[in-house]
């Protein structure tokens, strides 16, 4: 994995993957958390201030979604995390596209649309077939490099992660380097060693319990969110309509047979919560999870 310390960026326009999928309201279609935003401010800043044209790419939820939407709203975030206007292009590739790359200036920060507006982005594919799709191929010609930031999304074999160092000298990110530094550090982390798992990626949730369990990575692993949610329905915890339901819309209950085989199997190992929020007349309230359901 090449530094970002080996690019030279002066001069260069730099494709920059990074992962700006946040929480948005769907009615309004504000931020609610700009963490993720936040996160590669690091590496947007290096880029632009040693004389780079920086162009972003990212993507917010996904089709059929009620947060699958444009990132308009995410370059105004932006602009004001980094005190410099960063200019929305609405288009992956194109003319538009191609146009505003080409006028922008040394210095200039770039974001395009969100990339999954393009069907083929959410298709996982090979890096081999992912250079040969339109946008790597559109897009790839007009940079110098590209930088790969988007830790978060990089398990995926997406064009956007894995087609353009096909076609382009590529390198990791700040944000990314610090993230695989982390993960390095926990063979040689001093016992004992308790990871947190949690979120709304439960399939794989459940391959990084798998790999967790087999190599002997930690002692404990702690699980919440949906994820939490999954293992407490597979542990015969009644979790009340509303959850249920989320459960049954997201497919997840697919996975209740095997959260409870690797429950037989790693009972040492897992943790499930010992109590949840809930929300009762509009206010968050904890319960115990044997209080459970609530209304």
């Amino acid at each position: 994995m090449r530094s970002i310390d080996e690019l030279n960026p002066a001069g260069k326009r730099v494709l920059v993957r990074v992962d700006f999928n946040s929480p948005v309201d769907p009615a309004t279609g504000r931020i609610l958390g700009d963490k993720r935003i936040r996160g590669h401010t690091d590496t947007v800043r290096r880029l632009a201030d040693s004389g780079a044209v920086v162009v972003l790419l990212s993507h917010q939820s996904r089709p059929g979604r009620a947060d699958f939407t444009t990132l308009e709203s995410h370059a105004e975030r932006l602009s004001r995390v980094l005190g410099q206007d960063v200019e929305y292009v609405d288009g992956v590739f194109g003319s538009r596209v191609r146009e505003a790359v080409e006028s922008a200036e040394a210095g200039d920060v770039l974001l395009l649309e969100n990339v999954r507006f393009y069907s083929e982005e959410y298709i996982e594919m090979d890096p081999e077939e992912a250079a040969e799709t339109h946008e790597v191929r559109r897009l790839a010609p007009l940079f110098d490099a590209y930088v790969n930031d988007a830790f978060s999304a990089a398990h995926r074999s997406q064009p956007s992660l894995v087609g353009f160092p096909r076609r382009l000298p590529a390198y990791a990110g700040e944000l990314m380097e610090r993230e695989v530094d982390v993960l390095g550090s926990l063979d040689t982390a001093p016992d004992p060693l308790v990871l947190s798992l949690g979120g709304a990626k439960v399939e794989d949730a459940l391959g990084v319990i798998e790999n967790v369990a087999e190599n002997g990575t930690a002692d404990s692993l702690l699980l919440s969110g949906a994820v939490g949610n999954l293992f407490l329905t597979a542990q015969g915890v009644d979790m009340g309509e509303g959850t249920t339901d989320f459960l049954r819309e997201e497919g997840f209950f697919d996975l209740v047979e095997d959260a409870s085989e690797l429950l037989e199997e790693q009972g040492d190992l897992l943790e499930t919560p010992d109590d949840v929020a809930v929300e009762m007349e509009g206010e968050r309230v904890e319960v115990s999870v044997g209080e459970l359901p609530v209304d």
